[in-house]
């Protein structure tokens, strides 16, 4: 007898290997829903069902799905009915009706931190910029943490940050450099924010990285680990 392995797209993931950044108790559910791929990483994002939850807008999975495919929760200011649209850092999650505005973070235990934010807040989100290309015409395009890209300019570099606005339209560029503040999100530091005070060119053996100081004192990570948040 031939056994076929199973090689479709699960939809669900067994709470013992869902990723940390999922906030979940492991034992509590025996699987969780899975995100789908495009936006973010799959270690870094969430369900949007999974959010809903979250946020006690829906007391179970079955809920989260009738209210999101009738278009009651708005990411980035724009109405989502999938309910494993993936969710990461930065975004913004408005319930409509005036019940909330959240927005997407990560804190100290590399776990998923859901803040409530202003309307005002929820109308934009910081982004990090992760390359830069040239596209047809000569256009300089920006590739971003959560996966999109946006037109860019000359001035805007790899490890800056642009803050969007509701249209995905780049409203200030955010620079990295001495005396920039920053929050850390990922490696040991994950979680914590300081302030720039030097900045190590990097060689073929070490990428560069850079000097904060938070309100714990001075550490050292690497400059990808960071977000320019002002």
């Amino acid at each position: 007898m031939i056994i076929m392995a199973n090689k479709g797209k699960s939809r669900h993931i067994k709470g013992l290997n869902a990723p940390k950044y999922f906030a979940i108790h492991r034992k509590e559910h025996k699987y969780i829903i899975k995100q789908d791929a495009g936006r973010h990483t799959l270690a870094r994002s969430v369900a949007l069902s999974l959010i809903v939850r979250k946020i006690k807008v829906a007391d179970n999975s079955g809920d989260a799905r009738t209210i999101i495919k009738t278009g009651n929760i708005m990411v980035n200011g724009k109405a989502v009915k999938e309910p494993k649209y993936p969710v990461g850092l930065s975004d913004t999650i408005q319930v409509k009706g005036g019940k909330g505005h959240y927005r997407i973070g990560i804190n100290r235990l590399a776990k998923i931190s859901i803040d409530e934010a202003t309307k005002g807040d929820a109308d934009s989100r910081l982004c990090r910029v992760i390359g830069k290309y040239k596209a047809e015409g000569n256009t300089l395009m920006l590739r971003l943490h959560d996966g999109s890209i946006v037109k860019g300019g000359k001035e805007a570099r790899v490890n800056d940050s642009v803050i969007l606005d509701q249209k995905g339209r780049i409203s200030k560029i955010v620079k990295l450099d001495i005396g920039s503040q920053c929050s850390v999100i990922d490696g040991v530091h994950v979680g914590t924010s300081g302030t720039v005070k030097e900045l190590k060119e990097g060689n073929m053996h070490k990428d560069k990285s850079a000097i904060i100081e938070g309100k714990d004192g001075k550490f050292e990570t690497l400059v990808k680990n960071i977000m320019v948040t002002g």
